[in-house]
């Protein structure tokens, strides 16, 4: 005789003052491997989820969540859950669950918000996000026949957290980062070095955004090609970046960007780029997460030192520039779309520009069935840099020189195709890294 069902009782904070624990039918500790196979009138959900096993690690959330059948396709859930990540100024992240109803509940939705703090430990990040997506699951269970297993408590203590104001944050809302790497390959005939860092300060509210950032890198790769001779290549890079964004209202921004940097490759000794943007999202930025329509213009002017004569003969010169920009991206359940179309142009010489168009969508065709396209291309008209004189071919095979060109585009196609059991509650980490 199989034993019988035990209850799970499970206490978490909610969004406000209200202490919910619910208490649901489990199956018992040793069915945890042998679900039963959707008999026994549990939520079927669909757990549609995007940033990595960091944030979408699919088996903690069985784990703690095990009363609903996670099924393999969202044609067979009664609830669409996506879970969706953006950053936030302090370093945090914000995720966001859409809860789409089907069959039964097709006009019952809602969405559900959890932010979290940064250096959160993995694990506490994810309890954070699986206690919310416990909450937007109950509305849901209370109009199944498992309702009849839900207790709610209320236990009279204030739990919500006001906003952060300036006098009480020490640090005024900056965070600051600091990130360095280094590496060493090395086997008979050839050896690689690389060193990397960078610093970065930040300060984000609703009504500023300010971010600076300083950082480079250096490559030196030694081929032996003989016993007696070797070719070096060495490629280093500089850059300092700032960006200042105050938000006008829930559409319209307004920033400047300042940039700084030398590169090897680029052929530039010292870049200078500073100017004004505007940008107008046609969506709310509330909406980020989900769906994003933006036009951006930037207007500016750019000082290069280069580092050889180009084929321009110039050794520097400072120009005004400009460009347009509009993106777009939006998540549903029926998969994700992303684009975005560049006009750049010199306005010295309006025939130095470029043009650059790329679109991408992962689709879900039908059951089990999805598909992947991207295409990008650019033509290119604005190359100011290249070096005068041929290049030698050790320079084009080691990549340490840019070389002229009048375009570039490049496609990829992929799809991936599931069947079998709609349900996946297993969770068997056995050999998993092996």
């Amino acid at each position: 005789m199989s034993p019988s069902p035990r209850i799970v009782c499970r206490a978490f904070r909610a969004p406000s003052f209200l202490a919910i624990a619910a208490c649901l039918p489990a199956a018992p500790l040793m069915a945890q491997d042998e679900p039963s196979a959707g008999g026994n009138g549990a939520l079927r959900v669909f757990f549609d989820c995007e940033g990595g096993r960091g944030v979408c690690d699919f088996d903690f959330y069985r784990r703690e969540i095990p009363y609903v059948n996670y099924t393999r396709d969202r044609e067979d859930a009664q609830v669409h859950v996506l879970l969706t990540s953006e950053g936030t100024g302090s370093g945090g992240q914000r995720f966001t669950l859409d809860f789409i109803g089907r069959e039964e509940f097709v006009e019952v939705t809602d969405r559900l918000e959890v932010v979290t703090r940064a250096n959160l430990a993995v694990e506490q990040r994810l309890t954070d996000v699986a206690r919310t997506l416990e909450l937007g699951l109950l509305r849901y269970i209370a109009r199944t026949a498992q309702a009849s297993s839900i207790d709610i408590h209320y236990d009279g203590e204030e739990h919500g957290e006001i906003a952060a104001r300036p006098e009480d944050d020490p640090w005024n809302f900056w965070t600051f980062r600091l990130r360095g790497d280094a590496e060493l390959d090395v086997d008979e005939r050839t050896e690689s070095y690389e060193l990397s860092g960078e610093f970065s300060a930040d300060r984000v509210t609703d009504a500023l955004k300010l971010e600076f950032s300083i950082g480079g890198s250096y490559n030196e790769r030694v081929f032996e090609t003989t016993d007696t001779t070797s070719v070096t290549s060495v490629r280093e890079s500089y850059d300092a970046e700032g960006l200042s964004v105050w938000s006008l209202s829930d559409h319209w921004s307004v920033g400047a960007a300042y940039e700084a940097g030398h590169s090897s490759f680029e052929n530039e000794d010292l870049q200078v780029r500073v100017g004004p943007a505007l940008e107008y999202n046609i969506f709310p930025y509330s909406e980020s997460t989900r769906r994003q329509f933006n036009f951006l213009y930037t207007v500016g002017v750019r000082y290069n030192d280069y580092i050889e004569q180009t084929v321009f003969l110039k050794d520097a010169e400072t120009l005004p520039h400009h460009r347009f920009s509009v993106r777009l991206s939006v998540r549903q359940p029926w998969g994700e779309s992303y684009g975005f179309l560049t006009f750049s142009q010199f306005l010295h010489d309006p025939s130095k520009n470029r043009f650059t168009a790329f679109v991408g969508a992962d689709f879900r065709i039908f059951r089990g069935l999805s598909l992947s396209l991207n295409a990008n291309y650019s033509r290119i008209r604005d190359q100011l840099n290249v070096p005068a004189g041929d290049a030698t071919a050790e320079e084009v095979l080691l990549r340490q020189r840019v070389l002229q060109s009048g375009f570039r585009y490049g496609v990829s196609v992929g799809f991936s195709y599931r069947f079998g059991s709609i349900y996946s509650n297993v969770v068997n980490p056995r050999l998993d890294r092996f």
